[in-house]
């Protein structure tokens, strides 16, 4: 927060990309650096980081402070935080179906196997856990379950480039809605 209102005495000798670049390189890094453990946290937990994001959001278009973020996030086409978190969670586990992560990461992905075929293609086993509110958020499992729930377009595309346009595209639906 306090990169914040450092870059806010800059503003006036910026143009906006530049705002853009160091708002990104200086506070967004931060929100996005080991953001898949936060994955399953609740609302109340993440709100904090929002606050960040969202002052951010309006430090770069410069908009007062009471103005809508949801909208200056939906305009700099930037994901609320809890779906960063689903969107790096998502990319992790698409470098892990194909074979792009480390090997202990690579092993959590393990396919079903039914006795019939699916037309929905080939989905992964998703271990249970003793405890909802701490297991559910392992990756062994988080990643699995969010997996599971992609669109076969999206699960089907071969590079990560690809696969983020289409993610990101799908998300930012889910999130603007």
């Amino acid at each position: 927060m306090f990169n914040l209102y450092r870059i806010k005495s800059l503003r006036a000798y910026l143009g906006r990309k530049p705002l853009e670049q160091l708002v990104h390189s200086l506070v967004m890094s931060h929100l996005d650096y080991c953001c898949t453990l936060l994955y399953g946290l609740p609302d109340c937990s993440l709100a904090r980081l929002q606050r960040v994001q969202n002052s951010a959001a309006r430090l770069i278009l410069n908009r007062r402070k009471f103005d809508s973020a949801t909208q200056s996030l939906e305009e700099l086409h930037r994901l609320p935080i809890k779906f960063r978190i689903l969107f790096r969670l998502l990319c992790l586990a698409f470098k892990c179906v194909n074979g792009t992560a480390p090997r202990y990461l690579c092993e959590y992905f393990i396919y079903s196997t039914t006795g019939y075929s699916l037309r929905s293609g080939p989905t992964f086993t998703v271990p249970r856990t003793r405890t909802r509110r701490h297991g559910d958020r392992a990756f062994s499992v988080a990643g699995p379950r969010e997996w599971n729930k992609l669109p076969l377009n999206i699960e089907a595309c071969t590079s990560l480039i690809t696969f983020k346009g289409k993610l990101k595209t799908h998300i930012f639906a889910l999130a603007y809605q």
